[in-house]
């Protein structure tokens, strides 16, 4: 009788050359000198890679023209994914913009298998450089995230309706709809002129702001007082309303008195009005 475990262990080698392929394929698309070590010595540099000699010979008869066509093309169609996503930060970054794609690519590559996520990975791994380097403004790293919160916000699901109209009690959490997010930034980006061609220059203030969909699903932002900040901040983490505005008061060192607490609920009444809170929180 035939091992039946013969066909596995052939399926188990498929899988393994499949791997490799995978890899070199990865590998083409990110190594910075692909290109040239691979005219240099086509078979030599593809047997680095764990390739069935098969697999070797295949992929260098392709040659350099077809083989790192696949690499240009993967490259830029991350690049204007991103660029999508972030356009006033890619305009604002000129002809740096392609080196930064092109560096992040490099050294990390995206990791999520959905093609949204690229621009969220590569402000990510890029903003801690940006800082770092002084020919990028300092602003950039608030102006791309400013852009990546409308993208959220704008492409959340949809709540499910639970709580709309619920009464608001102070010792319950409210409910906000699930687009809605709050963001800090250390300049006033999102007062700079939409334009891509715009190069006005944000002020260097610290700044919160709502951000949620309003009834025809347009992206808002509501610029909040750093009190108000710190309220919603606790409330948006499921906090009781009671215990939002006094941890609020508290870590900004604000009197608890009388215009906090009817501040408070003209905040709540203005942000049900707009959608963004449907109410309170189950019991």
């Amino acid at each position: 009788m035939p091992d039946a475990t013969c066909p596995r262990h052939e399926d188990d080698g498929g899988m393994e050359r499949y791997a490799a392929l995978l890899a070199t394929m990865q590998r083409l698309v990110r190594e910075p000198d692909a290109e040239l070590a691979f005219a240099a010595d086509p078979r030599g540099f593809l047997a680095g890679f764990a390739l069935a000699a098969e697999d070797v010979e295949q992929l260098a008869a392709l040659g350099s023209p077809r083989l790192f066509l696949y690499r240009r093309h993967v490259r830029k169609t991350l690049a204007r994914g991103v660029r999508r996503q972030i356009p006033r930060t890619a305009a604002r970054l000129g002809d740096a913009f392609d080196a930064w794609i092109e560096r992040w690519i490099e050294a990390e590559a995206p990791r999520s298998r959905y093609f949204r996520d690229a621009a969220f990975e590569m402000v990510a791994w890029a903003a801690p450089r940006w800082a770092e380097d002084a020919a990028v403004p300092d602003f950039l790293r608030d102006l791309a995230r400013h852009e990546l919160v409308r993208f959220d916000v704008a492409a959340a699901p949809r709540g499910d309706g639970a709580n709309v109209g619920a009464e608001i009690e102070l010792d319950r959490a409210v409910h906000f709809d699930a687009a809605v997010r709050l963001v800090r930034y250390e300049h006033a980006v999102h007062r700079l002129d939409d334009d891509e061609a715009s190069r006005d220059q944000p002020a260097r203030e610290a700044t919160a702001l709502l951000v949620y969909r309003d009834d025809e699903h347009d992206v808002r932002f509501l610029e909040l007082t750093p009190l108000c900040a710190a309220i919603l901040e606790r409330l948006l983490v499921g906090e009781t309303l009671r215990a939002a505005v006094v941890g609020g008061a508290a870590a900004l060192d604000h009197p608890l008195d009388g215009a906090v607490t009817q501040s408070t609920a003209a905040v709540l009444e203005d942000l049900r009005a707009r959608g963004a809170l449907l109410g309170g929180a189950a019991p």
